[in-house]
């Protein structure tokens, strides 16, 4: 009862449940890349927040770089809150190198706020020291746990070219240099993209992770994580670098030996320019095939981890564990009414388990440790939909 020394009315805040848990943002990307000015002093993640926040801070389009194009299209398909690193200006320094690229997946490892991470600029190191970049980042998001990658292809013509024959030797290859673990952290999407431009001027093809990232973006602003980011439409875009039928798509969608899918993002009469992909690098993995499903347990994990800080030093008695499992219950509860999760009830959508004989023994307490179990019905993206059809004959 608090000493009130004074008469009058006074009003008290009541805890009625246990602390929530809210989500993290899922759509923050972080860019890599050559700009037309870096920002003095030492190099490091920049927010922004519009078109016109990255000019300010960084200029405009470099002669030979992909970034500011790549940054248009992720604000005109949906994009908000970005990081960029810069990684010098062309006209002044060197050209980037691989270990560029790596120093800023390492300068990203201090920064909490992004949640995908691209670099579209990368392309122009080369087939094989572009495949080196982008393992560094599967690698960095595997360690991380809390990241996912925008990879591009090699080359505007990367995909078909003009020689089938040719381009699915460049394919394999692409695909044989990436690998581990990280491969269910990154996906793939191509071909490359030609934006919008001012009357008479021809479009310059572009990689297409600033585009893919603003339909990231969209569709979890507009339906959630838990969507799959494809059967979108592209803005900004005006045609692409070629075109890719049903055959050539499966070859794309499904690689049978690793796994490693390609994303196709492909026009449509009458529907436009579409990502018609939804899988990871990780094609075979049946848990972590798609995007969708990878994401929306980082977005899970990373909630959770970041809302149990509280718990750190607390008496790791059963107290403390019925009340982390109120939290996680409650927050997997929302997920589920948000129909983030499958099921038909609570109880076959996910369940939660903590406590001793559960999750710890009498060892794991005496060490201080505090584990949490739970487990998620995920649902996945209805790719493939066949569709009978019966016809009722009279007979003769």
């Amino acid at each position: 009862m608090p000493d009130h020394q004074t008469p009058g009315v006074f009003v008290e805040e009541i805890p009625v449940g246990p602390r929530s848990i809210a989500s993290i943002a899922t759509a923050i990307p972080a860019f890599i890349g050559l700009t037309a000015v870096r920002p003095e002093g030492p190099a490091r993640f920049h927010r922004v927040g519009s078109l016109l926040d990255f000019e300010r801070a960084f200029g405009g389009a470099v002669a030979g770089g992909y970034l500011h194009a790549s940054m248009v299209l992720f604000f005109v398909n949906g994009g908000g809150a970005a990081f960029v690193y810069a990684l010098g200006n062309s006209a002044t320094q060197k050209p980037p190198t691989v270990r560029s690229y790596t120093a800023a997946l390492h300068a990203l490892k201090k920064e909490r706020g992004p949640s995908l991470i691209l670099f579209p600029d990368a392309v122009g190191l080369g087939a094989k020291r572009l495949a080196k970049v982008q393992q560094a980042a599967l690698d960095h998001c595997a360690s991380e746990r809390n990241r996912f990658c925008i990879l591009d292809v090699p080359a505007a013509d990367a995909l078909l070219g003009p020689e089938r024959g040719s381009a699915q030797t460049a394919i394999e290859a692409f695909r044989s240099r990436l690998s581990g673990e990280g491969l269910a952290f990154g996906a793939v999407h191509g071909p490359w993209l030609l934006p919008v431009t001012r009357v008479g001027v021809e479009p310059v093809a572009v990689p297409a992770s600033g585009a893919v990232a603003g339909v990231f973006a969209r569709v979890d602003g507009q339906r959630g994580v838990w969507k799959a980011p494809a059967n979108e439409n592209l803005n900004g875009v005006v045609g692409l670098s070629e075109h890719i039928s049903d055959a050539d798509q499966e070859t794309l969608n499904v690689d049978p030996v690793g796994g490693r899918s390609i994303n196709a993002i492909r026009t449509f009469p009458g529907k436009g320019i579409l990502i018609w992909g939804a899988r990871t690098l990780a094609g075979n993995d049946n848990e972590w095939r798609y995007i969708s499903v990878r994401r929306r347990f980082i977005m899970v994990e990373e909630s959770i981890r970041q809302a149990m800080a509280f718990v750190v030093f607390e008496p790791n008695n059963a107290q403390t564990w019925g009340t982390v499992e109120l939290m996680v219950n409650a927050y997997l509860l929302v997920l589920f009414k948000q129909g983030a999760l499958a099921g038909n009830t609570p109880k076959n959508a996910f369940f939660v388990r903590v406590g001793l004989g559960s999750t710890m023994t009498a060892r794991d307490i005496q060490e201080g440790l505090l584990h949490i179990e739970f487990g998620l019905a995920p649902l996945r993206p209805a790719e493939f939909i066949t569709a009978r059809i019966t016809l009722h004959v009279e007979p003769a």
